[in-house]
């Protein structure tokens, strides 16, 4: 879809900002109801009661909430660096829309995954972060297209931008009370304003680097891809930390078998998915149609970035969720989406420097 990032200026800062925002809350969402899961606070079979209602409105509230914030600080930090954008209200309508067709999707799809996962003796920490990953990648990066092309479509121009006032309140005032006054939200609102900045400042990123994409197109089917890894393997760490410190298995600060463990399986994990990651990314480029580096350089651009940023996200899924934990902040709602959005940051700046370096 390149052509059409050409032509809807400041719409590669959306994908990073929306990608990270599904993940946040998708994983996030996972690793709460995990942890309870194991601790055994609820049942192994799933209903609407009260623990999952809030879980699941708080996930809906979050979505929206953030999502306006996106909206705003990407049109911010475009006019502050000079660099060219659709209207205000344009980018708020995009980002506002994609948030909500995604979280339709894929908070339902995220709590069924975790139960079907723990009733199948599978740990959920294992399975929830890469797949709803792999999942999100597809429907957001589609939802964000289509957002734009259904907003666009309405030729609103800035001065709608002054009607969004008096709505965003009212909209925001009929999420129900007692989602909005959850530990959930009083907890997650703060971090996922931080963590959406981030994701925002990588899209700014990419927008900047945007000519090196531009000259090999393939290379823009690496965005997802490294980002979901940062993503995936800091939610999977992320939430066995937040299980094992809950569980006893991990003290806050301190090295252990259980750590070692983990950072071995994370490093196999890189080295693992490195020339699969390659592979597939080369023959969806070939098949396609679409210009791509050869096989090689291609593999070395994958290893160098999927392992940089599997050693940089599992120490700070370490540190922030030792810190969570020593502060009484639950892990599960701050860890996951915190390292996360920093690693949007990171998986977009260390694939440009791999691009850099190996091409």
């Amino acid at each position: 879809m390149h052509e059409r990032l050409d032509v809807i200026p400041g719409l590669i800062i959306l994908v990073p900002a929306v990608m990270g925002l599904r993940g946040n809350i998708g994983t996030a969402l996972g690793s709460r109801i995990s942890a309870s899961l194991h601790l055994g606070l609820v049942g192994g079979k799933f209903s609407f009661n009260k623990f999952t209602l809030s879980n699941i409105g708080a996930g809906f509230s979050l979505s929206f909430t953030v999502s306006i914030v996106i909206g705003l600080f990407a049109r911010f930090v475009c006019y502050i660096f000079g660099l060219p954008s659709i209207p205000l209200v344009n980018l708020l309508l995009i980002a506002i829309l994609a948030s909500a067709m995604a979280s339709v999707v894929l908070i339902p799809f995220t709590v069924t995954l975790t139960y079907f996962a723990f009733n199948r003796r599978l740990d959920p920490d294992n399975i929830v972060a890469p797949i709803i990953g792999m999942v999100g990648d597809v429907i957001t990066v589609a939802v964000v297209f289509l957002a734009a092309d259904v907003v666009l479509r309405l030729k609103i121009d800035e001065a709608w931008s002054l009607l969004m006032l008096p709505v965003v309140p009212m909209i925001i005032r009929r999420i129900p009370s007692r989602y909005k006054l959850l530990n959930i939200l009083k907890q997650s609102i703060p971090v996922l304003f931080v963590c959406t900045m981030l994701g925002v400042l990588a899209g700014i990123y990419l927008h900047w680097q945007y000519e090196k994409f531009y000259l090999v197109p393939g290379l823009l089917i690496l965005i997802p891809q490294i980002i979901a890894k940062a993503g995936s393997i800091g939610g999977i760490f992320g939430a066995r930390f937040s299980s094992g410190l809950h569980l006893g298995y991990l003290k806050p600060y301190r090295m252990n078998n259980y750590v070692v463990k983990n950072f071995i399986g994370a490093i196999s994990l890189a080295l693992l998915i490195s020339p699969l990651v390659t592979l597939i990314t080369k023959f969806g480029a070939d098949l396609f149609g679409i210009p791509i580096v050869p096989l090689v350089p291609l593999f070395f651009i994958n290893l160098f970035a999927i392992l940089a940023i599997t050693l940089i996200v599992f120490f700070l899924d370490f540190f922030t969720a030792s810190l969570s934990y020593k502060v009484r902040v639950d892990p599960s709602n701050s860890v996951i989406p915190f390292v996360t959005s920093l690693g949007d940051i990171v998986g977009t700046v260390i694939l440009v420097l791999a691009i850099s370096m190996f091409l």
